[in-house]
């Protein structure tokens, strides 16, 4: 059934929207169009602000407690912690807090897909996206993956679907957030300079499940343990995935080659692994994700490989870059913690050289050794260098590069031809780069310069 949430009147409504990039703009259009009386405020106070919205009520620089004076709801961006004192003072006032994830799906009439874990969101929510397109139903991808929900909220019917790629950060300050299926993907380490511990990152990834009911659907990787708890706890439909063999009622890669459905007894090949188009075990994760995602719609086999065998993957995700002098170049810069790296060195095939670095986010990479097999050498960058360093270094020789040149030069230097060079950070970007798009911009540019 199509989201059936009562729509709330915003008319006189005083909201104040913290946080003013791209989802906390898209929140502003989208209440100030509803009638409400919007203030926006964000702490950097060189943030750039729509032309459209130069003569809203904005205040750029540090947060002041008077922006709470008589403000009846405050939007949360998901760049605005969950205890940063504007938030903690609003709690004690009795101010109600809600993400513009929330604020969004109170004026969407379409299906609700959601889907968050710790890798894959992106990839995986594209994949669904094109599976749904390939089977004839209208539907747009969009939350965290970079077209804020708010933005097209009331762009679909009620026979259409919105895909939402949804965050831990988004997650933290829902109440009534329902989408008719949820899936988690995966749940490992991460964010951990935002959380207090890694139970509190998983308590609020799990919150996707929340406010779920018996006639919604789970689906969720069988080869993690939490989420196969979550399963165990779901009052509605749950459909495993799996890339170690058969699970019952669900989705899963058979013999190594195979990618399978079951459903009502019958179990149905709707793909061959060779005719997938993208590399790599996670990739293929993400496409068994996609399709138990769409287990409680009619989605042909015949959809089903259209989709995914010309799915072409995601910029900044395993991309090549170019063969320079018989090297390739991969960029991986939304590599952004261990296991993602983990995950791309395990399909590598070849020698390579590893460039990794970044701001930490706490994760362990010492967990990096039993897929360095391939790695011939790294090539550190940024904070997390000094870390990287003393966790790896007795293991693969290592040198630090002090910018992304650098470490380019340096990779070709080292690699030789038939070989690789990966960017795969696992680590953030921002002590470097404005975000891990900007950081996979800057590789390219480099090995460009290569060929140069």
């Amino acid at each position: 059934m199509a989201n059936m949430k009562q729509r709330i009147d915003y008319n006189g409504k005083r909201v104040l929207v913290l946080g003013l990039a791209r989802s906390g703009v898209a929140a502003m259009r989208l209440l100030r169009a509803e009638g409400a009386t919007v203030i926006g405020a964000d702490e950097n106070a060189a943030v750039e602000i729509p032309s459209e919205l130069a003569g809203a009520d904005l205040h750029r620089g540090a947060f002041d407690e008077t922006l709470l004076d008589r403000v009846d709801e405050v939007v949360v961006s998901p760049g605005v912690a969950i205890d940063h004192p504007l938030m903690l003072a609003a709690r004690s006032r009795g101010v109600a807090l809600a993400s513009e994830l929330e604020v969004a799906s109170r004026f969407a009439r379409a299906r609700l897909i959601g889907v968050t874990g710790t890798n894959g969101k992106s990839t995986t929510v594209t994949m669904i996206g094109e599976l749904l397109k390939a089977a004839g139903r209208r539907a747009i991808v969009c939350g965290n993956v970079g077209l804020p929900f708010s933005s097209v909220a009331k762009d679909l019917g009620p026979e259409d679907f919105f895909v939402l790629e949804i965050s831990s950060f988004q997650l933290e300050t829902i109440s009534a957030f329902h989408p008719e299926v949820a899936g988690i993907l995966n749940l490992t380490p991460d964010h951990l300079d935002r959380y207090h511990d890694v139970e509190d990152y998983y308590r609020f990834k799990e919150r996707i499940v929340e406010n779920c009911g018996a006639k919604d659907s789970y689906f969720y990787n069988a080869l993690d343990r939490r989420c196969a708890a979550i399963a165990g706890r779901f009052a509605g439909r749950s459909i495993p995935f799996s890339s170690a063999g058969p699970v019952d009622g669900g989705v899963y890669l058979d013999g190594g080659s195979r990618l399978v459905r079951e459903s009502g007894g019958t179990r149905e090949v709707f793909l061959e692994r060779s005719e997938l188009g993208v590399i790599g075990v996670h990739n293929v994760e993400n496409a068994l994700a996609a399709v138990a995602a769409l287990a409680p719609f009619d989605v042909s086999a015949s959809a089903c490989r259209k989709a995914l065998s010309e799915f072409a993957g995601l910029p900044h995700r395993m991309e090549k870059v170019a063969v320079v002098r018989g090297v390739t170049y991969y960029n991986d810069s939304k590599g952004t913690n261990v296991e993602a790296t983990m995950m791309s060195l395990k399909g590598l095939d070849r020698p390579t050289v590893l460039i990794a670095g970044g701001h930490d986010k706490g994760g362990d990479f010492t967990k990096l050794i039993p897929v360095l097999g391939r790695v011939k050498a790294i090539v550190t960058i940024g904070e997390a260098a000094p870390l990287i360093e003393e966790a790896l270094g007795s293991v693969v020789p290592i040198a630090r590069a002090a910018t992304m040149q650098d470490a380019v030069e340096t990779a070709a230097r080292t690699a030789q031809t038939g070989e690789l060079v990966l960017l795969s950070p696992a680590c953030a970007s921002f002590d470097m780069f404005r975000n891990f798009e900007h950081r996979g911009e800057v590789f390219a540019e480099c090995v460009k310069a290569l060929q140069r």
